[in-house]
């Protein structure tokens, strides 16, 4: 307790000192521009007065900073030639992202976006940015200021912004498409729409046959792999689910997909348990609705898990069921073990159940590893059947391993089985048992 007490003026004084600086950059945001001062610092900034309070900020910069980020003098509209100084622009934008001090390089940019009107500026700024910094402290990524730039450039030119980032590597292509396309969405949501489309046909058409489908929107591994059409989904769901729930009908999706993901917990956001299930029950078949369906099902369960259960066995036959049955089932053993298992007991012993009864045995055999090895032996499929029951032992050989040891040397396993369960690499068998 007494370090704990000890340590919340520092946490209070940092929390202040955050707000600070939140405040201090949405104050420069809204703040007017002013020529400069023409006394003895002619590089040094003055502060505007509107109605008594004070206007723009006081940099208080050593003498070299204040020269290279001073604005020019004049008045009226600011221009990228003002802000320079006259600078070259690529020059002035690599030692604005070489500062340390956060605050003074947002504020510069953000007066740089506000100057911008011709979208070739801003591809010179972006040329000049050093994605992964300099080298020291204070030093970090620049991935903010590359997304900045790009959702001004978008504003201004969709089309141009994303043909730039189309043509950049793996990791910038990425962080770049994101940007542009949830900007684009926003500020126009038909054109984005009309271009993601066209450009998942493009590349389903073009797609190298070896390659194979790569799972739909969003449905590809974690990663750099986020393609247009996911994205302006994910952003309409956030703002427009009717729509995004229209556009994303026309799509199709895998199992792993992180777009139906969103859609999934946007509709139970936006519109609660109740209002997911009656949009669901709505929609006509196909992959949206096989993925909202096992999404929504642990979801739903979390608040009812018997009458999930029995809204999950009441689907249409296939995989879906078999996920949505699945994930319900798997959500009420953490809450009631026995209740659940009852229902178990009433399924049929088919394959289409197997998924339930492997995650049923997967959720008990923390706490009764031999009744969870009964659930996994009634398992239809082999493969299945033979990957629940290691996950069973190896559970159990955490907490028992000798006891683990003896069930496996009884069990009808075959020998291969039995060595590859009791091998260290993999079972976990190395006397931390009991």
């Amino acid at each position: 307790m007494k370090n704990t007490s000890s340590r919340l003026p520092l946490v209070v004084g940092l929390g202040w000192l955050a707000t600070a600086a939140i405040a201090f950059c949405i104050g420069r945001i809204g703040a007017p521009t002013v020529p400069v001062a023409t006394g003895d610092d002619p590089t040094r900034p003055i502060a505007a007065k509107a109605g008594g309070a004070s206007g723009a900020a006081d940099f208080s910069l050593p003498p070299g900073e204040r020269g290279q980020f001073a604005m020019g003098e004049g008045t009226g509209s600011m221009t990228v030639e003002r802000l320079t100084n006259g600078q070259p622009l690529e020059k002035w934008v690599k030692n604005l992202m070489s500062q340390q001090d956060d605050i003074l390089r947002m504020n510069g940019l953000l007066r740089l976006l506000d100057a911008v009107r011709d979208p070739e500026d801003l591809k010179t700024a972006l040329g000049a940015i050093n994605l992964r910094g300099g080298r020291g402290p204070g030093f970090g990524s620049r991935f903010t200021e590359y997304s900045m730039i790009l959702e001004k450039w978008t504003q201004l030119d969709p089309k141009g912004a994303i043909g730039y980032v189309n043509a950049k590597g793996r990791e910038e292509k990425w962080i770049g498409t994101s940007a542009v396309m949830q900007t684009w969405t926003r500020t126009d949501a038909a054109g984005a729409i009309a271009f993601a489309q066209a450009a998942a046909k493009e590349k389903e058409k073009d797609k190298d046959e070896s390659q194979g489908n790569q799972g739909g929107p969003g449905g590809s591994q974690p990663g750099f792999t986020s393609s247009p059409i996911s994205i302006v989904i994910s952003q309409l769901a956030r703002t427009d689910l009717d729509r995004a729930l229209g556009v994303a009908a026309t799509e199709t999706f895998d199992r792993r997909s992180r777009t139906v993901e969103t859609i999934a917990g946007e509709l139970v956001s936006q519109r609660g348990l109740d209002g997911a299930r009656t949009a669901l029950d709505g929609m006509a078949a196909g992959s949206l609705r096989d993925g909202l369906t096992s999404q929504l099902a642990g979801k739903f369960a979390e608040k009812d898990a018997p009458s999930a259960a029995a809204w999950a066995f009441a689907l249409p036959e296939g995989e879906a069921k078999s996920r949505a049955l699945a994930e319900t089932i798997g959500e009420w053993a953490k809450k009631d073990a026995v209740a659940a298992g009852a229902f178990m007991a009433k399924l049929p012993a088919t394959a289409e159940a197997d998924r339930s009864r492997e995650t049923y045995a997967t959720a008990v055999a923390g706490t009764d590893p031999k009744g969870a090895l009964a659930w996994a032996t009634t398992i239809t499929d082999k493969d299945r059947q033979q990957r629940a029951v290691e996950s069973v032992v190896r559970t159990w050989a955490k907490q028992d391993a000798p006891a683990a040891k003896e069930w496996i040397a009884q069990s009808p396993l075959a020998d291969e089985v039995k060595a590859r369960m009791q091998a260290p690499s993999r079972g976990g068998f190395n006397s931390r048992g009991r």
